[in-house]
């Protein structure tokens, strides 16, 4: 089924499910959560299409398991940043390194 169909085909049930509703105090409940939903942005609509491979692709490792723990995540960006500090020691203020620490 495309997308499209699909989407006219979940906005019919909800038709339906509202016009089900009698009770107003019910219904103002749900337009309060639509709008709420409505009026939200995607964290991902401002990724472009790279980014949004990689994030897949971060999913698609999560849901396998391949991932690794917080304590070695930690250890690794802790070494990432000793070695990102010596090859741009010359160029960092001292804000500048307080911000990065």
């Amino acid at each position: 089924m495309k997308s499209k169909d699909m989407s006219k085909e979940v906005k019919t049930k909800i038709h339906l499910l509202l016009d089900g509703i009698e009770d107003e105090a019910i219904l103002n409940q749900v337009m309060e959560e639509v709008a709420f939903y409505a009026n939200k942005k995607d964290i991902t609509d401002d990724l472009n299409t790279d980014q949004l491979n990689e994030l897949d692709k971060a999913m698609e490792e999560a849901n396998k398991k391949e991932t690794i723990p917080w304590d070695d995540f930690k250890k690794e960006m802790n070494e990432w940043r000793k070695k990102w500090l010596l090859a741009n020691a010359s160029s960092i203020t001292l804000s500048g390194f307080i911000n990065i620490c």
